[in-house]
């Protein structure tokens, strides 16, 4: 057998033989074409500028197959969502009132013990849902984990749609609401994984951007339905609606979703052992993200009962109003944050602090907002608290690449899932303490429940965003911290 090893070295050094060509002779009747050579050539430059352009821009925005199918199912799976959400406990309210309680102005004590027991339920479901997703998507991979989170949703919508009952609610809701919390480890890590440090923070803020046109659409689709069939025959023929969103992004994940990553060891049950590994920043994080969530967990079941009393003195169809015009200046005031700011904060390391800090700020100031402008100003001024409660997202993508920057490389998902679980953990408290305050201030004097509450609430985010902007960054002797940038 010839040995071509040697020849190798030797046959790279010697001349290569041109190919051999027959040169027709040029006539009078053929003369060279040089124009178009070379509007071809510039158009074939052209291409290519415009191709590099392209690229350019989707390098840029964080957009490949696997984020690009992400972002198509946060955008059908929000909307399945906000179809009907918002507007629970105002249902909750309305079936309680039916049944025989829950009378009297803002609600009575029956019903704010209800709407306190559904945030504290939600915040309770969302613990283990962030644990057990960490734990399941790092087991078997972000792609699989997510296709399987999808079925999910469906059994609870079914439920919210054919059974009218408060039971049906808390029934329904483990189900209902898993996917954007058992998912949300597995979402982070595919960013983490699929993008480089410098464009996550872009990558984020459209996935902010999609939940925010999603709310939008959804809203807009929902108020019809609310306004023909009623408060409680809307949300059910939502909740149907939303069913085929579901379905829709699971095609969709199945189709295009590209990007498959597993943790390289599971590490989740010892969570004790695992928070401590996590950077001395990210516990920081952790801490004043704790205070913030307090201030928007105390007051987010009971916006909708504040709300509505304000508005039905002024007009007609409160609930319609509600959904399709206040939270639509806050979705879109969100999203005019994340076009602003995104490409700011799209830097590593202690870069994105001040846009984190604002971010609690503002959640810190929305609770006393809702109190100050909607008792002097009405409508018209809850639609500048609503402003404000959009401008908390004004640097949520770049908490959440910073999380991604933080938390142990080799156990990513169940890292991310640990942190939010035990967020939630430290948070559901807070609508049943929201709950007493509000029943207690009205025991004092009619009506103060809601400035009681709201007012603890603001207290305790002024707290958690002033330890966020003194505490986080200092470099210490524990593990690791930022290079400034």
């Amino acid at each position: 057998m010839r040995n071509t090893f040697y020849w190798r070295p030797l046959m790279q050094h010697l001349p290569r033989r041109k190919p051999k060509c027959t040169v027709l002779p040029m006539t009078e009747a053929d003369p060279p074409n040089t124009s178009d050579d070379h509007h071809h050539r510039e158009d074939e430059n052209g291409d290519r500028a415009d191709a590099r352009s392209r690229r350019g821009l989707r390098d840029w925005l964080g957009i490949n197959a696997s984020t690009l199918s992400l972002l198509g199912t946060i955008l059908l799976v929000t909307a399945a969502t906000e179809l009907w959400a918002p507007l629970v406990p105002q249902y909750l309210k309305n079936l309680q009132t039916k049944a025989g309680g829950g009378t009297g102005e803002g609600g009575g004590i029956i019903t704010i013990l209800l709407v306190g027991a559904y945030g504290f339920y939600r915040d309770a479901l969302e613990a283990i849902n962030y644990y057990l997703g960490g734990a399941i998507g790092g087991y078997l991979n972000t792609r699989r984990a997510l296709l399987l989170f999808n079925f999910l949703p469906i059994v609870g919508l079914v439920i919210l749609a054919t059974w009218d009952s408060t039971v049906a609610v808390f029934v329904a809701i483990p189900f209902i609401f898993a996917w954007n919390t058992i998912a949300g480890p597995a979402t982070v890590t595919i960013v983490g994984d699929a993008l480089p440090p410098d464009r996550r923070t872009m990558a984020f803020s459209l996935q902010h951007i999609f939940r925010r046109v999603a709310r939008i659409g959804a809203y807009a689709l929902a108020a019809p339905f609310v306004w023909t069939l009623g408060k409680e025959g809307g949300v059910r023929a939502n909740a149907a609606i939303a069913i085929v969103f579901v379905i829709g992004a699971a095609l969709l994940q199945w189709k295009f979703m590209k990007t498959a990553s597993r943790d390289k060891k599971m590490v989740l049950r010892k969570p004790r052992h695992l928070f401590r590994r996590f950077d001395p920043n990210l516990k920081r994080l952790l801490a004043a993200d704790i205070a913030a969530r307090w201030a928007e967990g105390m007051i987010e079941p009971f916006v909708i009962l504040f709300c509505i009393p304000i508005i039905e003195a002024e007009h007609g169809q409160a609930t319609v109003i509600y959904q399709s015009v206040l939270l639509s200046i806050m979705a879109a005031t969100s999203m005019a944050c994340y076009l602003i700011i995104g490409p700011l904060a799209s830097r590593e390391g202690l870069a994105k602090k001040p846009y984190i800090g604002l971010t609690f700020f503002f959640f810190a100031i929305f609770p006393i907002s809702l109190i100050v402008l909607g008792e002097a100003f009405g409508t018209i001024g809850l639609a500048f608290a609503f402003a404000i409660g959009g401008m908390r997202e004004i640097g949520e993508p770049a908490r959440k690449a910073m999380i991604a920057d933080l938390v142990p490389p080799d156990v990513k998902t169940q890292a991310i899932g640990l942190y939010w679980s035990a967020r939630s953990v430290a948070v559901m408290l807070a609508a049943p303490v929201a709950a007493g305050l509000w029943i207690a201030g009205n025991n004092f004097r009619e009506g103060f429940g809601p400035t009681l509450a709201f007012s603890i609430a603001t207290l305790l985010g002024v707290i958690g965003a002033s330890v966020f902007f003194v505490r986080f960054g200092k470099i210490d002797n524990e593990a690791t911290t930022f290079d400034s940038k």
